[in-house]
């Protein structure tokens, strides 16, 4: 069971959702080893827009294979979808691209994610940009099953700033991030309510 949203408007929300990808525990059986699944349905119900700053900005997590799902959660959030801010290419420890890994898939094996970013706002930025040198592409391992690396947040503190932000769906506290979710728990700050 998840709990409420925090309350405090903010400039930044980073998401990675813990959707079903078939539908069923089942089929989706090695996810729901590490976490509580939610449906897509349910995720959208999810009073996000809410919670954000008239200008802001989501980032959002979405393998490939289920792109569609995250377009569809930011319809569902009322938010502008405005491209990929990075892609995460996996490696393995020694700094090479992951291939032949994992589930079996439809073409080709699933090697990256990306991070999406919306907007509350159709057109312009909802803030200055600070760095707008980033790389979009970022090779990097992968750690354990769903662990998305830090230099992602540490990139979004640098390209906009010392901003009010939040962490959806976090598995661990996050140093200078506000974090929620069904294994942090509330972790956002009390001196900003």
């Amino acid at each position: 069971v998840l709990p409420p949203l925090p309350p405090a408007p903010y400039d930044i929300v980073y998401a990675d959702p813990p959707w079903y990808y078939y539908g069923s525990p089942v089929k989706d059986a090695a996810a729901a080893k590490h976490y509580p699944l939610v449906t897509l349905d349910d995720l959208a119900m999810l009073p996000v827009r809410k919670m954000m700053s008239k200008r802001a900005a989501l980032f959002l997590w979405a393998t490939c294979a289920r792109l569609d799902f995250a377009l569809k959660l930011i319809e569902a959030w009322n938010l502008t979808y405005r491209g990929v801010a990075y892609v995460w290419v996996k490696t393995n420890r020694s700094g090479r691209i992951i291939a032949g890994q994992g589930v079996l898939p439809t073409f080709t094996k699933p090697t990256s994610e990306l991070v999406l970013v919306a907007t509350t706002i159709a057109t312009g930025r909802p803030f200055p940009i600070l760095d707008l040198a980033q790389p979009q592409v970022v090779l990097h391992p992968r750690g354990a099953h769903s662990e998305k690396p830090l230099v992602f947040r540490r990139n979004i503190e640098h390209l906009c700033g010392n901003r009010p932000r939040v962490e959806l769906f976090a598995r661990a506290p996050a140093t200078g991030w506000d974090t929620w979710g069904a294994e942090v728990m509330r972790t956002y700050s009390a001196d900003r309510r």
